[in-house]
């Protein structure tokens, strides 16, 4: 079988190797400088990790039986046009929740303690998270394992989110209040900080924008460890460069990677980590568990326990 990595990890590649030894397979990585389509045409498996997978890389793979990603989002892979063609899509949805809420919490800490410049060298006092309202947006896994953090920090935690809760669970996902998605007006400019953990859909394009952000408060910070599309680029530019929010911290960007000229890269209250929140030693031993567990599925015949695209599920 011909597994071949759309990824920026050679350790990945390493580890995944060692998981799929055991089912006599190994994966190649594939050099993004290079022509993709001589490549990828004999790929009967792709392994993704940002890259688009849309029906001009599909079509250049006649032998295409899964799309894997390497996380839990999968909105850079043409689902549709996958089951159109019979090809499983796959992702690993819990495998690096842990990673990234730590990853969350960094962020709120690097903005709070003003870390950019230092305390000395700049006038601005850093702030305590002890106390501060955190808004989560999307109580997923992820979501939840933030809350957790921050309650620990001692935070007054809300949530909006479109799962469905019965009333009185907020405790057992470490959350003062949840709302529903028509709450977000009135909670996100209660925050302290916002903190982002939706997938990147049509109906979450865009859902931070200029009437969001203006209602933010002047000390509040935005975090977004989501998808980058999540929030409208001009609207964070216009609100960071006039100062109408204290700052924001992404671990996602627009165009990955990101250009160093960006504009947004030259305020300095805008921070930004390369997409590196769910990589670490032990979401990546999870997370390749899990694909090596799907590909030996595919190469006898069933369907990824982790299908996206659950109509072809054998």
């Amino acid at each position: 079988m011909k597994i071949k990595l759309l990824m920026r990890s050679s350790s990945f590649k390493q580890i995944l190797d060692e998981r799929l030894k055991e089912i006599g397979l190994e994966s190649q990585m594939i050099d993004k400088e290079k022509s993709l389509s001589s490549q990828l045409s004999d790929s009967e498996v792709i392994v993704n990790g940002t890259g688009k997978i849309d029906k001009s890389v599909i079509d250049l793979c006649p032998n295409l039986l899964m799309v894997q990603q390497a996380g839990i989002g999968y909105d850079n892979v043409d689902v549709d046009y996958c089951t159109s063609k019979s090809i499983f899509v796959a992702n690993v949805p819990l495998a690096n929740a842990i990673s990234v809420a730590e990853h969350t919490l960094f962020l709120m800490m690097y903005l709070a303690k003003n870390i950019r410049f230092g305390n000395l060298k700049s006038s601005e006092l850093g702030t305590e998270l002890q106390g501060k309202t955190l808004l989560i947006i999307g109580l997923g896994a992820t979501g939840t394992e933030v809350a957790k953090r921050a309650k620990a920090f001692g935070m007054h935690v809300i949530a909006v989110t479109k799962e469905q809760f019965k009333p009185g669970r907020e405790k057992s996902f470490f959350v003062d209040n949840i709302h529903g998605p028509g709450a977000l007006s009135e909670n996100i400019s209660r925050a302290d900080f916002v903190s982002l953990h939706v997938p990147l859909t049509e109906e979450t394009r865009e859902m931070i924008g200029t009437a969001e952000l203006g209602i933010m408060k002047k000390s509040a910070f935005l975090i977004n460890v989501a998808r980058a599309g999540v929030v409208s680029r001009d609207a964070l530019f216009e609100a960071l460069s006039k100062r109408r929010i204290a700052g924001a911290a992404f671990d996602v960007f627009w165009d990955e990677p990101a250009d160093p000229s960006d504009s947004l890269l030259q305020l300095d209250n805008f921070f930004l980590t390369p997409h590196i929140a769910g990589w670490t030693k032990e979401s990546i031993d999870s997370t390749t568990r899990i694909i090596a567990a799907n590909i030996r599925r595919v190469l006898e015949g069933s369907s990824p326990l982790t299908l996206v695209n659950t109509g072809l599920l054998r």
